[in-house]
């Protein structure tokens, strides 16, 4: 009992902790369960997204978009770019990946091509599209989370890049909410 009154304010520093660390955990587990509710829509040229309210758009051009979570400090970014490139998508991500000096790690890389198996939206089920994600090595030291969309929609001259991009460890935090706001995805005429 001596040592809990003589390190009274250790204890009430260690409680608090505790408290901060569950209520922290109990605000990310809610996020899952109201994506879908507390989404918030957001028109870039003819592809509407549902993005997190959590989500900040910390760029806006006028074919870039960008979105990172201000209220952390999490390594991770969402960038959906308009492309006016008429090549095929493989080509296009070849391309990205030899620039970008991408290595993915072979045994923990997918790649998908459905858009039946991607997209929701009956608007978006004719897409071409390629999706890559995985772990990789970015100019052989960085150590990254990359999730990578090619869309190109019906007799469209070009195509969406749409990139998730994090640390490792991040990537397991803001990735389902990329790909959630990429497969609820609609096309309009805009």
């Amino acid at each position: 009992m001596d040592a809990f009154i003589t390190h009274f304010g250790d204890w009430l520093l260690f409680l608090g902790l505790i408290g901060l660390g569950l209520y922290t955990m109990r605000v990310i587990r809610r996020e899952g369960s109201t994506f879908r509710e507390e989404s918030l829509p957001h028109q870039f040229h003819a592809l509407n997204l549902h993005v997190p309210k959590w989500w900040t758009q910390t760029r806006a051009d006028s074919d870039v978009i960008q979105f990172e979570r201000t209220d952390t400090r999490y390594d991770w970014w969402a960038r959906f770019t308009l492309l006016k490139d008429t090549r095929l998508l493989t080509d296009i991500l070849a391309e990205k990946v030899e620039r970008d000096e991408l290595d993915y790690d072979r045994d923990d890389v997918v790649i998908e091509t459905d858009p039946r198996v991607l997209f929701r939206r009956d608007s978006m089920r004719g897409c071409a599209v390629v999706r890559v994600e995985g772990k990789a090595s970015q100019r052989i030291e960085d150590r990254i989370y990359l999730d990578i969309f090619l869309i190109r929609p019906v007799g469209m001259e070009g195509c969406y890049l749409c990139e998730s991009r994090s640390s490792v460890l991040n990537g397991m935090v803001e990735g389902p909410y990329f790909e959630e706001c990429l497969a609820e995805a609609e096309l309009s005429g805009g």
